[in-house]
């Protein structure tokens, strides 16, 4: 027996070292065609702190307790395995063999046995976890889903034979030690007696079978996964330990925060280096060589247990992207491709093929999204570009793979390198390049948000020479100077901090975009010229300690700005805050309307949270509020779920699955909390979106607010109203107040959870209204600026240069001939020809265009080849909104102005896809009896690229002046806003036009009920008496009117506006009535339009493959 036990265990021994040493080496070979890593092994005694740590206290492994601790006792199995293995070689030619010192020693003998006792149970829990989980029960849900099944299995039956051969073993080593006591087996000595026999030569051939059986199991162990080196989940006991030694940081943290640099053959490449790259230099990754060899280390380590998949946003709301398949992906691609497997040879790793729309949600993913057996391509690009960047799977991960930066290095090749990306995102660099903000907006009206403040907002250039004056940098961000609430925020802090008697100052117009966006969309060089010029500013202005409300704001400064030579001390409003209220500076005042009773939820933004590690300060804040409950939704700190923005998916169409925002938004009202708390600009945008739309499904209730953690401080320190009174009472208080024709602010701006008309911080450069995730947009409301088809009154034309430029600053209409309707590319902002009268009117002075010096909206530009689908989901929500409020009869004007185009920006594409009116030759005079219906006016079928329907920005008129209705412009997908022939003047009894989006005509119809997706405009009745013609609505009186209008995600169809007469004293007459009541009188006579209607988890996006993010014209390329 015993030399048939060394012969079978020699033997499987050298060939289990062959196969493995080839293996070792294969795998070797495809780690060096990577590109070189940076920084791998600085502090080396760090990193190997790190891997013991990580390693033996499973750190990472515990962030899933129970898993974590049965997995702890299967490892430290496999490690006294091999110590066991090592002993069997000896014990072939001695039974009685034990370790010199330790052997015998009890310490060590019980540990030995305990392991294997618990590792037994260990892998049985997990045995049955797998299959409870299993994906043939829970579908995608299951975080094992497109895992590799018989490699668990195999690993998980070696595991189990580990685990018992310690035991069995040990029991047959008792029955041959006739000198030391049960002491020394405290477990196996049981089994032992019950199983073995007492006579030595029985015994002694007894173990020379187990041992034998141990090294053949060990060696067959060897072989399998020999001849399988992609089998991460047996190669990460061997993989793993390097991994965590050359992750990312040396300290032991994960790889979030600060992006990886952009690299080519492993140096950093900055703006300076362009010139000198070779044709050949890769810049980003577009082929498996051009990750690094830490990347194909991470995709051989990754050991498929689904972790990550079942924190992705992405994964759980049926998209396609699963960090996991991912990983799988680019591993079996590395390997296949090194091995010179034809079908991988050519493969790039980004593509797209023929897939149903639905296919992403589906168990058929694999089909189609990742190595398609008919395709040329590793992943799909819906894949790559459904990231938001949140970092969850890296925190999640037991091993450390750095997903997000392999992500992006995909991304900044597709960008920089293939020009395919998403094609939203032009609007977002046109934004960024020219003006230094994502929307486009004028830079010279990032201090509007500090009107109507009761002390000054130090300006650094202008009230103060350098920051070494003050205690602090305020830096208020694109969207705290923009985005309507946002501003509310910005407001809040600078309150609390001249509350607290805390010094600070802003850059105000010197301030300009971190960013953040164009990086994390791919835009590396966009986002290197934006930091350096930040650099700059800081350097001049000595600025050495910053406190941001934005938590990507927070992110970059603190983390990415150290490599463009600046060291600032960075901290999150909330950490402020929560600093000063200990020091007692700031005092919440615990009796009165501050204290209100009310139970609060808390989001942690991803930035904020899993990237920089801040998640008690905002929470003791809130904990210190009199009168408020906190409450944690399930999903919470380290394992919170993201709002959908980041990763600039802020800027682009969320057109598959669920939406993000809604997933989170639903967790957050399940939790029964008054408020929801948030804590970064972005996410209060995306909650309140996916707010308004389950109210408006009648499935959150109406008093629920989204609020910065900054606003319900300030409420309880100042003792103001600290929640809403009513169910419902913000939207009543807004209509009554719109009906009775005064804008009145109650309490402070800073504390309101939505905008209201006379806010002090709208302006024309305002962005008052948002959809989710659309093309350029994001600001505050249930929709975007740019998905708002109203008009406002109009003001006289004037030719004074505008101040800021706003979305609504197109020159004045001149008589003109029918235009004839030609799409252009890019054009002007005067490239619009002048129109003439249909018939012979009374001429006027044509206004001329008025001069900007700070630019609009209308520099933004989208391809033309962008359709998106539109969701399903407005119909209920529509309704629900036109039936929200009670219908009353509009006042009568007394007369009529000549029409004004009114955009319809309810499309998708960009402001530069707007259409020129069809002829009005061609309309029907409009009756003048309300029982007969206005005809439309016909338009060109254009896609729809808004996911939901804007709400109607519509301002009534007084009783002394009123305007006829504007005619609306359709967008088509190609030409240029700057393209559209000016409105015809209107006759005598002009026409009221109706916009379908691609709809046919309506027939009258006689009280309809609202349409499920009502598109066509509804015009009020207006006297026949021209007026002159009126310029077009500023974008402060849009953003009042859009405002009072009602912030459903899903509304009906916009309205236009009545325009006033030329009387300016009219024009500052606030609204006089809510958009939702005419809504709802006018969908009583005249029919809506029906419009088709596309699935949820639609389409995909085009990318464009041929865009030039600098080619593209702007207001300055004149």
């Amino acid at each position: 027996m015993q030399m048939f036990a060394i012969v079978i265990s020699l033997a499987f021994t050298v060939v289990a070292v062959a196969l493995t040493a080839r293996a070792v080496s294969q795998m070797l070979g495809v780690m060096r065609q990577g590109q070189p890593a940076v920084g791998r092994s600085d502090n080396p005694g760090a990193r190997t702190v790190t891997m013991l740590k990580e390693t033996f206290l499973h750190t990472r492994m515990l962030q899933w307790t129970w898993i974590g601790i049965m997995h702890w006792f299967v490892y430290m199995a496999f490690l006294f395995l091999s110590t066991a293995v090592l002993a069997a070689y000896f014990q072939l030619f001695k039974p009685d063999f034990a370790y010199p010192v330790v052997g015998h020693w009890i310490p060590f003998e019980w540990f030995n046995e305990l392991i294997g006792a618990l590792s037994t149970i260990g892998i049985v829990f997990l045995i049955i976890y797998r299959q409870k989980h299993h994906p043939r029960s829970e579908g995608r849900k299951s975080r094992f889903f497109g895992s590799t099944f018989w490699q668990a299995y195999f690993v998980e039956a070696l595991a189990l034979l580990e685990g018992a051969a310690i035991l069995f073993v040990r029991a047959a080593e008792w029955r041959l030690d006739t000198e030391s006591g049960r002491i020394h087996y405290p477990f196996s000595s049981w089994l032992g007696d019950a199983i073995y026999p007492v006579d030595k030569s029985s015994l002694e051939n007894l173990i020379y079978a187990i041992a034998a059986f141990k090294i053949v199991l060990a060696m067959v162990w060897l072989i399998v996964i020999a001849r399988n080196i992609t089998m991460g989940i047996a190669w990460h006991r061997f993989t793993a330990w390097f991994n965590i030694w050359f992750k990312r940081e040396a300290d032991g943290t994960t790889a979030l925060g600060a992006m990886k640099p952009l690299t080519s053959d492993g140096k950093p490449i900055t703006l300076d280096d362009i010139d000198d790259l070779d044709e050949d230099s890769a810049l980003g990754a577009g082929r498996i060589e051009d990750f690094s060899w830490k990347g194909i280390l991470d995709f051989t380590t990754c050991t498929e247990c689904g972790r990550c998949q079942s924190q992705c946003p992405a994964w759980n709301t049926e998209k396609p992207l699963s960090p996991k398949l991912l990983v799988m992906g680019l591993r079996e691609h590395a390997y296949a491709k090194a091995a010179g497997d034809p079908a991988h040879t050519d493969r790039v790793l980004v593509g797209s093929g023929e897939k149903g729309a639905d296919h992403g949600a589906g168990t058929d993913v694999l089909d189609y999204f990742y190595n398609p057996a008919d395709g040329d391509f590793v992943i799909d690009e819906d894949v790559l570009w459904s990231c938001t960047s949140c970092g969850a799977c890296v925190q999640q991960c037991p091993v450390d793979i750095e997903h997000v930066d392999h992500i992006m290095d995909m991304r900044r090749h597709q960008l920089l390198v293939e020009s395919n990306f998403p094609a939203e995102l032009n609007g977002l660099f046109k934004g960024l390049e020219n003006k230094g903000n994502p929307w486009n907006m004028s830079p010279n009206a990032r201090m509007d948000w500090a009107k109507g403040l009761d002390f000054e907002v130090p300006v650094v250039g202008d009230d103060l020479e350098s920051l070494e004056s003050v205690d602090w940098l305020f830096w208020v961000g694109c969207a705290g100077a923009y985005e309507d609430r946002a501003k509310k925020t910005t407001r809040a802090v600078a309150e609390l901090l001249n509350i607290a008697g805390i010094s600070f100052g802003v850059l105000g117009n010197g301030e300009t975009c971190t960013g953040d966006p164009a990086r994390r969309a791919g835009n590396e060089f966009v986002f290197q010229g934006l930091a350096q010029q930040n650099v700059e500013t800081f350097k001049e202005f000595k600025v050495k300690k910053v406190v941001s409300t934005c938590a990507h704001c927070f992110n970059t400064l603190k983390n990415e700005y150290k490599d463009f030579g600046i060291e600032l001390e960075v901290v999150h409003h909330t950490q402020l805050l929560n600093r000063l209220v200990r020091e007692g500076k700031l005092t919440p005042v615990k009796e009165g309307a501050g204290a209100a009773k009310r139970s609060i939820t808390y989001h942690d933004p991803c930035f904020l949270g899993r990237h920089n590690q801040v998640y008690e300060p905002p929470r003791e804040l809130l904990q210190v509020l009199p009168g408020a409950e906190v409450v944690e939704m399930e999903r919470n700190s380290e394992k919170s779920f993201c709002c959908g923005a980041g990763g600039a998916r802020m800027w682009m169409e969320e057109t598959l699955g669920e939406r993000i925002n809604i997933n989170r938004t639903k967790e957050a009202v399940g939790t029964g909390a008054d408020q929801i708390a948030v804590g970064c600009p972005f996410c209060r945008v995306m909650l309140s979106d996916g707010l308004t739309a389950q109210q408006a499904k009648g499935e959150a209730r109406e008093e629920v607010e989204v609020l910065d953690v900054a606003q319900m401080l300030l409420a309880s320190v100042k003792g103001e109203q600290a929640t809403k009174a009513a169910p419902g009472s913000a939207k009543k208080a807004a209509a009554a107040g719109a009906s009775a024709g005064a804008a009145v602010s109650t309490g402070d701006v800073a504390t309101k959870d939505e905008p209201e008309v006379g806010d002090a911080t709208q302006t024309e450069d305002t962005v008052t209204e948002t959809a989710d995730v659309g093309p350029n947009a994001k600001a505050s409301g249930g929709s975007s600026l740019f998905d708002t088809p109203a008009a406002e009154p109009a003001k006289p034309a004037k030719t004074e240069p505008a101040s800021g430029g706003s979305l609504f600053d197109t020159p004045a209409p001149e008589p003109a001939k029918p235009a004839k309707t030609e799409p252009a590319s890019g054009g002007s902002l005067f490239d619009t020809p002048a129109p003439e009268s249909a018939e012979p009117v009374k001429a006027e002075e044509p206004a001329k265009p008025a001069a900007t010096s700070g630019g609009s909206l209308f520099d933004l530009e989208a391809p033309a080849t962008e359709p998106t689908p539109k969701t399903e989901e407005q119909a209920p929500e529509a309704e629900a909104e036109v039936q929200a409020e009670p219908a009353s009869e509009a006042p009568k004007p007394a007369a009529d102005a000549p029409t004004t185009p009114a955009a319809d920006l309810g499309s998708g594409g960009s402001l530069f896809d707007l259409e020129a009116p069809a002829p009005e030759a061609k309309s029907q005079p409009e009756p003048e009896a309300k029982t007969e219906p206005e005809p439309e006016a016909k338009t060109e079928p254009e896609p729809e690229a808004k996911s939901e329907p804007a709400p109607a920005a519509e301002a009534s008129s007084s009783p002394e002046s009123s305007a006829a209705p504007a005619p609306s412009a359709g967008i088509p997908e190609g030409g240029s806003l700057f393209d559209i022939p000016a409105a015809e003047p209107a006759k005598p009894a002009p026409a009221a036009t109706s916009e379908s989006e691609p709809a046919p005509e309506a027939e009258p119809t006689p009280e309809p009920e609202p349409e499920p997706e009502p598109q066509g405009e509804v015009e009020p009745e207006a006297e026949p008496e021209p007026q002159a013609p009126a310029a077009p609505p500023s974008g402060a009186e849009l953003s009042q009117a859009a405002t009072a209008a009602g912030r459903s995600e899903d509304e009906a169809a916009p309205e236009p506006a009545e325009a006033p007469a030329a009387d300016e004293s009219a024009v500052e007459q606030p609204a006089a009535e809510s958009s939702e009541q005419t809504q709802t009188e006018e969908s009583a006579t005249e029919p809506t339009p029906e419009s088709e209607s596309k699935p949820a988890s639609g389409a995909t996006h085009t990318p464009k493959t041929d865009a030039d993010i600098n080619g593209s014209g702007s207001l300055f390329d004149l």
